[in-house]
């Protein structure tokens, strides 16, 4: 589906200390492709043009990786907080809100969020076209909510607020639904709303997420669709989050093979990056790296014990405790 009338605001300004890596958190990859090439890949997929990203750190090194992207950059100089990050976007955005008039919307969403798929965007896209809402807010229920934001309901089931945990009063702690971070908002009524955001919190920072109450004093309303799946909408923070992020994107990668006529035999000691392409009928023994933009043909058998790294392996060939690159 194409969504002409819908453009996104990808946040990616912050390095990412908890990685402690001299490498911006975006750029870290996952399956042979950084973090942020699967969020982009999702908007690909729901055919949204209009993609603005914004960069803080190590930018020229991010906008090289983004060179044939079609994303747009905007420039966040100082870490103020979610709320100035998304009002750095909004020079990029006047142009095309005059194209879209006021029935423009855009998608907030964050860079870290590898694993967030076009179907779960689909549905938040959808839940705000049909509630009318001025924003829609992607949730998820967490039994163990610590460090996210709490959703705080009214008895209708709209949302009145966010709270961020360190501003949360106990029985506001205690709620389970949480904020993902990801977003649906009508265009004007975000960057008029963002006008309003002041930094009277506790850490001085303009949060994205005191827009919702404004909206809420403004008579707007508030929506929400909840996610399938906690780990789909997990942020990538530390080495840990992205090695859980690889294991679940590499078990979707080989599922995926397996479901078009690949044999793997071993699927706990098979390493398959996102980039490859297998034929029908090879089999893929144990201990197995195939790595890259590798193109296996048909009717081949790879491993036990082989690695293959940006390599071109013809139909019905075997290759056995091997490395080829």
């Amino acid at each position: 589906m194409k969504h002409e009338n819908i453009g996104a605001i990808i946040l990616a300004a912050g390095l990412g200390k908890r990685m402690k890596s001299k490498l911006i958190k975006i750029l870290h990859p996952i399956c042979g492709q950084p973090m942020i090439a699967y969020v982009i890949d999702a908007l690909n997929k729901l055919g949204i043009q209009k993609r603005v990203i914004v960069l803080g750190h190590q930018r020229e090194r991010v906008a090289e990786f983004l060179n044939d992207r079609n994303v747009e950059i905007a420039v966040q100089e100082r870490p103020l907080g979610t709320g100035d990050a998304v009002k750095s976007a909004e020079q990029l955005f006047d142009e095309w809100r005059g194209s879209t008039s006021d029935t423009g919307d855009v998608l907030v969403l964050s860079g870290d969020t590898p694993l967030i798929s076009d179907n779960t965007l689909e549905r938040l896209i959808e839940t705000h076209h049909v509630s009318g809402a001025e924003a829609t807010i992607l949730t998820v229920e967490m039994q163990n909510p610590t460090g996210y934001g709490r959703i705080v309901k009214d008895n209708e089931g709209y949302i009145l607020r966010i709270v961020e945990e360190t501003d949360a009063v106990p029985e506001e702690r205690a709620i389970k639904t949480v904020n993902t971070g990801t977003y649906c908002f009508k265009v004007s009524a975000l960057f008029s709303a963002l006008k309003m955001v002041s930094p009277s919190n506790a850490q001085g920072e303009y949060y994205l997420t005191d827009v919702f109450e404004i909206l809420n004093s403004q008579g707007g309303k508030i929506a929400s669709v909840s996610a399938d799946s906690s780990v789909e909408v997990m942020g990538i923070n530390s080495r840990k989050e992205l090695a859980v992020a690889e294991t679940y994107l590499r078990r979707q990668i080989l599922d995926n093979l397996m479901d078009n006529g690949v044999t793997i035999t071993s699927p706990e000691t098979v390493f398959i990056d996102r980039g490859v392409k297998i034929g029908q009928d090879t089999v893929v023994h144990p201990f197995t790296a195939i790595l890259g933009q590798s193109v296996i043909g048909k009717d081949c058998v790879i491993g036990p014990h082989a690695c293959i790294i940006d390599a071109v392996i013809k139909d019905e060939a075997t290759v056995v405790f091997s490395s080829i690159k």
